[in-house]
């Protein structure tokens, strides 16, 4: 885990930026970093969030904030409650402001020794580490405060940096930058006054004494002060000194003097720096770290990445921005290693080197050793950047490199060249992509202003479909530079009409197109390879797996897993954090372009049924694990696949298998429903149909049903459809649309009684009744429910029968009558623990609870509430672990424990906030208001019922609106409201009367 507060706040953990949501978020991290393994008082935190205009409900919002932001982490105990406020726990080196004290601290003990070389690069790797300016994207008051102190700690340390430098002797190069720094700061003396010794020691000793001149014009105008006593002495010791005629040392662009053997040429070899360069701050500062290594070999960087993604560019910029790094130079060479031709061979490559350390065409030796020889030689003395551009091999490079470690070398590449690691000293730095943020400026930077400002959307939307690769977002801007008058959504219009690497090519030069740069990587592929990459782009994608690849291609494990490998490390694809494969947007039409080109229609076809026939069997066998018996028999339209399948033992790994490909399983049913699989469509949506419900992916639920139930139709399945439409009704009931779902769930019903499905009938019945819970028909629901359980024994479906019960149980407990639900809960805790059904148990627990708590029994309410946090805990269901989480609060309520309570219940909120059931999150509010009504806070308690109503209201919730409206009646009684209490003490009843359920005695006997 890393902290980053050194630019805009931010949190990394294994690589990879965690997202950090909204404005609060980042403020409340970023103070608690600054004060890193210290306790900060709850006071602290909320003048933190909101200055000195704290809500009313600050103390409960800050506990919502905290614990969002624990779930950020990788250790949640890091960050952890004292009685006097919160401390996160930062390891040595955790945070980017820990990492920039301790190199400034090593950099100022190092000047003080008096080695000013080694001062200088570790002050330049502290300085690297700022990405822009401090606490970015965090409340104003805190980035003019906290911020402007992290600020003056970097100032500081660039002075010292520039002061270690001009010990050095480089005078000469530092003025431009010294100039810069006292426009920005004119009144730091500090500044001024080695930009006045840098103009003196360069001979430019009346432009130092001008300076002088203007900041005591600064100074006396903006604070009315003269000069400090360090300004001061130094103007009065360079009026008295002899002038200097050039500086005291070579400057860092000055030719080396050398020795009698060495030509004197210093070479500036690089391309020109790349027009509107924009990104890459993280990859320019990975190349810093070049200059800060103290190597007693050469150090060697090599920029990877796919085709057009930007690799020479990034060198490009790098080697301007740092020539004053490189006094003796910078070498430049393209080995052509992707280009149409042979690449360039190492003797042509040594000769175009010598000549140009200026080495007479006449005078550089013929043979291949005598050429290493010299050219190792001319460059041992020297500081020099060598640039070995668009590298094939690590053959094509190793007589290039040199052996002494004062030179410096970048190499690019699209393969990663790991052959140098074993010999040389290597760091890589890998390009993906641009940000779309970053992509948006690049065109921001071509076009016109005002025209991407008046097409914002359009040139968004050009950015996603060029895929933010740099080359295809270059060729596009060009394309639209040339014709100003053409609106931008043309050409959007454009790429989503024709193919798009078409739309790239360069008209009258293919090559320079984007599917000309992907051809030259391909061609260089072995037949295997190419096969390989062609069966990538016929996947449907997003991201394909090793065990995917055999599966289509029918080739060796062994075999496949040699030819990705070897696309990964030509950066055709990559692989990603789970281990499986991605090819990005335009490479992936490449590949299915030449799938297409180079495949007939049956071989497509026979691959992808193979595929999808082996994601059927997968996901049901992952299915089978998590949960494990089911109301209706999906009987699979397919044989067994020969290929292997996977075998689950655990729930956690079958869930991790189904997690890490559901993007690609929402792409193939897509797919499949575009291209005709219908009945691999409504298979895989009834499969993945609880899975749904476990990961509380309702819009994904929804959009894949309405998939099913038009394939299923158009196959005239009605098995299918009816099974379809009962799993409608659910998602439509979790998406709060009560209304779609009865429908759904009454047409599923009819069509399984026209057909003669009595299994059917039985399902959609206990779908139904389970859907009347939400509109408060209690009664109704009972009648389903039996009347589904007595179908379910008739066909001997005992998991039927469980569902029904739990069913029965819920409208029992809604109704009072806990006692009658408590036998039926206890038999289908047995059968859940029997068949497996980790998630069913840790539901049935929590309503077991629910009953212990209702019946007055709390200590056998708390075993189950608190057995059903583990559990779910362990399968990361948060839904139930909020819901049991929240009866141990109520339970700390009742036993007087009214902070514990409060405490608990933010802390199920929180879970139940990032799970998304607006339903439990309701619940929980009316919990909690229930905590603060107890504690006398009526306002705070007011404030929660309220917020509980409008969930209840949004998702038409009748049982939910009367419990709200009682809740508010209790809260305006407490604040001495009478008139508002008996309004909605009366609209309470005239909703929960009708159910018949003892909240409305209760109100009733109130109102009398």
């Amino acid at each position: 885990m890393e902290y980053r507060v050194l630019g805009p706040v931010d949190l990394w953990r294994d690589g990879r930026s965690v997202p950090i949501v909204g404005l609060k978020q980042r403020t409340l991290l970023a103070a608690m970093v600054l004060k890193g393994n210290q306790v900060m008082s709850h006071d602290r935190l909320m003048a933190a969030l909101w200055g000195t205009e704290i809500p009313a409900s600050g103390r409960k919002l800050l506990h919502n904030h905290l614990w969002s932001l624990r779930r950020l982490l990788s250790t949640p105990a890091h960050l952890s409650g004292t009685p006097a406020g919160y401390r996160l726990s930062i390891p040595p080196g955790g945070s980017d402001l820990d990492v920039f004290t301790a190199a400034t601290r090593a950099a100022r003990t190092s000047l003080a020794a008096g080695d000013a070389l080694q001062a200088a690069g570790q002050f330049r790797e502290a300085l690297a580490l700022w990405r822009g300016p401090a606490l970015a994207g965090t409340r104003d008051e805190l980035m003019l405060t906290e911020g402007a102190a992290l600020e003056e700690l970097r100032i500081a340390a660039l002075a010292d940096r520039i002061e270690a430098d001009l010990s050095l002797g480089y005078h000469a190069d530092l003025i431009s930058e010294l100039r810069h720094l006292v426009t920005e700061y004119p009144l730091q003396e500090h500044l001024r006054g080695q930009l006045m010794t840098a103009l003196h020691r360069s001979g430019r000793t009346a432009e130092a004494l001008e300076e002088y001149r203007i900041g005591r014009h600064c100074l006396r105008q903006e604070l009315g002060l003269e000069p400090g006593r360090y300004l001061s002495a130094l103007h009065q010791e360079i009026l008295s000194a002899a002038p200097v005629e050039k500086p005291v040392r070579p400057s860092l662009t000055d030719s080396p003097s050398g020795s009698t053997n060495s030509p004197s040429v210093t070479p500036r070899q690089l391309p020109a720096d790349i027009v509107r360069f924009t990104g890459r701050e993280d990859s320019l500062r990975e190349l810093d770290l070049l200059l800060s290594i103290e190597a007693t070999a050469v150090s060697i960087t090599v920029i990877t990445g796919a085709p057009g993604i930007g690799k020479t560019a990034l060198a490009t910029r790098w080697g301007h921005r740092r020539m004053s790094q490189f006094p003796d130079g910078q070498l430049y060479i393209d080995l052509h290693g992707y280009s149409p031709g042979e690449p360039v061979t190492g003797m042509r490559a040594l000769h175009q080197l010598l000549y140009g350390l200026g080495v007479a065409q006449d005078a550089i030796p013929h043979g291949m050793g005598e050429r290493e020889t010299l050219y190792r030689s001319l460059l041992a003395d020297r500081r020099l950047l060598v640039v070995l551009d668009n590298a094939a091999k690590a053959d094509q490079v190793r007589p290039l490199l040199p052996g002494s470690s004062r030179c410096k070398v970048i190499i690019t590449s699209r393969d990663s060249l790991r052959g140098l690691a074993a010999t040389h000293d290597v760091r890589a730095v890998a390009l993906d992509v641009l940000s779309p943020e970053e992509a948006v400026a690049l065109l921001t930077a071509i076009l016109d202003c005002q025209r991407v400002a008046q097409e914002r959307g359009a040139v968004e939307s050009l950015a996603r479909l060029c895929g933010y690769l740099p080359l295809a977002l270059r060729l596009a801007a060009a394309h639209l530079a040339s014709q100003p008058n053409l609106p931008v959504g043309d050409l959007v219009a454009r790429f989503l009409g024709d193919n798009r690497l078409t739309a790239l090519d360069v008209e009258g030069d293919p090559r320079v197109g984007v599917r000309g740069a992907f051809e030259v990587s391909y061609q260089g592929l072995a037949e295997r390879q190419q096969q390989t990459f062609r069966m990538m782009g016929l996947h449907p994608g997003p991201d394909i797996g090793l065990d995917e690849i055999v599966v289509m291609t029918g080739e060796p494990q062994g075999d496949v897993g040699s030819a990705v490998d070897a696309l990964a490390s030509a950066h055709l694809v990559y692989r990603n954090s789970g281990g499986r494969y991605v090819l990005h947007d335009l490479v992936w039409l490449f590949a299915r372009e030449l799938s297409f080109a180079h495949e007939s229609v049956q071989f497509r076809y026979t691959a992808l049924s193979r595929l999808f026939d082996w994601l059927l069997h997968a996901a049901k066998a992952a299915m089978d694990q998590i949960y494990s018996t089911s109301t209706i028999d999906i009987g699979l339209k397919s044989e067994r696949p020969v290929h292997e399948l996977p075998v689950f033992e655990r729930f956690d790994a079958a869930a991790a298998w189904l997690d890490l490909r559901y993007p690609m399983l929402m792409s193939t049913i897509e797919y499949a429903r575009r291209h005709g699989w219908n009945a691999h469509v409504w298979q895989l949506a009834q499969i993945l149909d609880y899975f749904f419900y476990l990961r509380n992916r309702i819009d994904d639920w929804l959009a894949t049903l309405g998939l099913a139930l038009e394939a299923a139709r158009e196959s005239q399945d009605h098995n299918a459809e009816g099974q379809t439409l009962n799993a409608l009704g659910m998602a439509n009931l979790m998406a709060g649309h009560l209304r779609e779902c009865i429908d759904y769930q009454q047409q599923a019903l009819d069509l399984s009684r026209e057909i003669g499905d009595p299994a059917g009938e039985a399902y959609a019945l206990n779908r139904i009744g389970y859907s009347r819970l939400w509109i408060g028909e209690f009664r109704q629901a009972i009648a389903d429910s039996n009347r589904a359980i007595d179908l379910y024994r008739q066909s001997h479906n005992e998991q039927g029968e469980i569902s029904g019960t739990v069913t029965l149980a819920i409208a029992y407990l809604r109704m009072g009558r806990p006692a009658d639900a408590l036998s039926g809960l206890r038999r289908c805790l047995d059968f859940d623990r029997a068949s497996g059904n980790l998630s069913d148990e840790g539901y049935t627990l929590t309503l077991l609870g629910d009953v212990y708590d209702s019946l007055g029994d709390l200590a056998m309410a708390l075993d189950h509430y608190e057995r059903a946090v583990r559990l779910n805990q362990e399968i990361g269901q948060c839904r139930f672990e909020a819901s049991a989480l929240s009866g141990i609060g109520r339970i700390d309520r009742k036993q007087g424990r009214l902070a514990d309570a409060v405490e608990r219940h933010l802390r199920a909120l929180a879970l139940i906030r990032e799970g998304g059931d607006r339903t439990t999150e309701c619940e929980i509010l009316l919990d909690l208001g229930h905590d603060h009504l107890a504690a006398e806070n009526a306002q705070e308690a007011l404030t929660n019922y309220q917020l509980a109503l409008a969930i209840a209201a949004d998702i038409t919730d009748r049982f939910l609106q009367g419990l709200a409206h009682s809740a508010i009646g209790e809260a305006y009684n407490a604040l001495g409201r009478g008139e508002q209490a008996e309004a909605r003490f009366r609209e309470a009843l005239s909703i929960l009367a009708p159910m018949g359920v003892p909240q409305a005695e209760d109100i009733a006997k109130r109102l009398r």
